[in-house]
């Protein structure tokens, strides 16, 4: 999907984060830090471009396809043709790719391309979000308007590490580092929005909450004996949720502080121990499944894989052990009616503005850019001819000589004036960031 920037850069000086929303905003925090100091390398990229897929459109095991060549293949794609900038965020319900491009056609094109080699692709698996839509686009994950369980917290930290990712391995140092900065303070104050609305968000809800919810709702009764397969912050909010059962642990430390009273398992007996458990509960970083078809006998239970990629094969599935994987639960959570208030249409309200203004400043910091270095080029060219003629004309006075540089800063003056006002303009048709690229181009051109 393509869009384009229109702006009016001089009205634009103030950053976005401290630019004011008009109507309502003063109910809505103000943002501490600017995130849009580093302007240089933000002039420099004509695009931004977002490509990406989630649990909205692929499935589960081309995510885990994707995610596992980007792992090897990170450093090549930052080098692709046209990519200024790079980051990803990789989740375990979306992968997307972020670039800063000085040309999104050639940029768009190689990263297709890749992917396009993904298996299990199909029609429709990615989408490609560009300019003002791309920033929209990260706004609304950052807000967790685009998540599985509304204004969910953990997409908030997961947006904040990608950026200091890319700033860390420096493939992000000017655009996207403002943009991954303006991201995390959208969603700060999009959340403060989204709980005013009540019954339909709260804060304290996750992807792991409403599925042990569900899956507490699959079983005859309470659970009695529970596996918990990892320690991490899935596993320990599941902990705390299933006060009166016997829990298991599976990890390889020798202690647990995390989880009093739980019995820990090493991996190696992890069959044994799943056979007798009621619920089974798996979030861990592991490669490859660790219950598979067979492993179990014909108990009555429920498996909740919340692992990405997957722990628990899904062959595992039968009449008397039922699983469920983040593929199954986003369907479930999408069959449920939904409803949003009027604070969810507020907060994506705020998203559309947010983005608006970023990218307004994005395109000042260009066209500044662009036509600074027009400026910079005409008056090395003119000085350069100026002192030609000069030295040609020895016996000029002062005076004259005075009168031939004044004319010469003139007669440039006037030439830049007309793709000035053209680079300043913009219409429907030949909107202002298309305009800049052609004074851009043409001006190229003239340095050669």
């Amino acid at each position: 999907m393509k869009s384009t920037l229109v702006a009016q850069p001089a009205t634009l000086s103030i950053p976005p984060e401290k630019r004011g929303l008009g109507r309502g905003d003063s109910d809505v925090p103000k943002s501490k830090k600017s995130a849009t100091s580093k302007t240089s390398s933000a002039a420099r990229a004509s695009s931004i471009i977002l490509i990406g897929s989630s649990f909205k459109t692929s499935s589960l095991a081309f995510r885990e396809a994707l995610a596992a060549r980007l792992s090897k293949n990170s450093t090549k794609l930052r080098r692709e043709p046209g990519v200024l900038e790079y980051a990803q965020l990789v989740t375990c319900n979306r992968i997307e790719i972020l670039v800063a491009a000085d040309s999104a056609d050639v940029a768009e094109r190689s990263f297709m391309t890749w992917l396009s080699e993904t298996p299990g692709i199909e029609p429709g698996s990615v989408y490609v979000y560009k300019d003002v839509e791309a920033i929209a686009h990260l706004f609304r994950v950052a807000s967790g308007l685009d998540s599985m369980v509304l204004g969910e917290e953990q997409i908030l930290s997961q947006v904040k590490d990608a950026g200091i990712s890319a700033r860390t391995s420096r493939s992000s140092r000017g655009s996207l580092s403002a943009l991954f900065d303006t991201s995390v303070n959208v969603g700060k104050r999009a959340r403060v929005v989204l709980k005013r609305s009540g019954a339909s968000y709260s804060p304290d809800e996750s992807v792991s909450s409403q599925a042990l919810r569900f899956a507490l709702g699959r079983l005859p009764s309470a659970p009695r004996t529970v596996l918990l397969i990892g320690t991490g912050k899935t596993t320990r909010l599941a902990a705390n949720q299933l006060e009166g059962a016997k829990l298991y642990v599976a990890t390889r430390r020798a202690s647990l502080q995390s989880f009093p009273g739980a019995t820990i398992v090493s991996h190696k007996d992890l069959r044994r121990v799943a056979a007798k458990c009621d619920l089974i509960i798996s979030a861990t970083k592991h490669k490859g499944y660790l219950l598979r078809k067979g492993d179990l006998d014909g108990k009555r239970r429920v498996v909740l894989d919340l692992a990405f990629p997957r722990n628990i094969d899904p062959q595992l599935n039968s009449g008397s052990t039922e699983v469920y994987n983040l593929d199954d639960l986003a369907r479930i959570f999408a069959s449920r009616p939904s409803s949003l208030g009027p604070e969810s249409r507020r907060a994506a309200e705020l998203v559309s503005a947010e983005a608006e203004s970023f990218s307004r400043w994005l395109l000042a910091s260009r066209q500044s850019s662009a036509l600074s270095k027009v400026y910079r080029w005409a008056e090395d060219t003119r000085r350069a001819e100026a002192e030609a003629a000069l030295r040609r004309l020895s016996r000029l006075s002062e005076k004259e000589r005075r009168v031939v540089e004044a004319m010469s800063k003139r007669l440039v003056s006037k030439l830049l004036a007309p793709p000035t006002s053209f680079a300043k303009s913009s219409s429907p048709d030949f909107p202002q960031d298309q305009r800049l690229d052609v004074i851009q181009r043409v001006f190229k051109q003239g340095e050669k």
